[in-house]
């Protein structure tokens, strides 16, 4: 299974309409802030599922069944290490095989 993080935004939307194209809707993830913004992706099949950089308990929770996690960063540059850190973790915790 698959989790995309910023799947609302721009590049991670991109992303996600690529992976539907050879993976079924069921094994993705949206991994999203706001799950409400991603309803268009749950009615396409996608896993919407909460994840927050900065309350890395979502993220844990998130990357739960996955194998693969794409962590696209957010906007804030500022402050940036520790949430991608708190991601990185996350995926540790639960074994994710591959982050990119």
């Amino acid at each position: 299974m698959y989790a995309i993080t910023g799947a609302t935004g721009q590049l991670g939307r991109l992303v996600i309409d690529a992976l539907l194209e050879t993976v079924p809707a069921d094994q993705i993830v949206a991994a999203v802030r706001n799950p409400g913004k991603a309803q268009d992706l749950a009615k396409r099949g996608v896993k919407v599922r909460e994840a927050d950089y900065t309350r890395p308990e979502t993220l844990t929770t998130a990357f739960a069944d996955v194998n693969k996690v794409l962590l696209i960063s957010s906007t804030e540059v500022e402050g940036r290490l520790p949430l991608h850190r708190a991601a990185v973790e996350a995926a540790q915790r639960v074994g994710v095989s591959l982050l990119a």
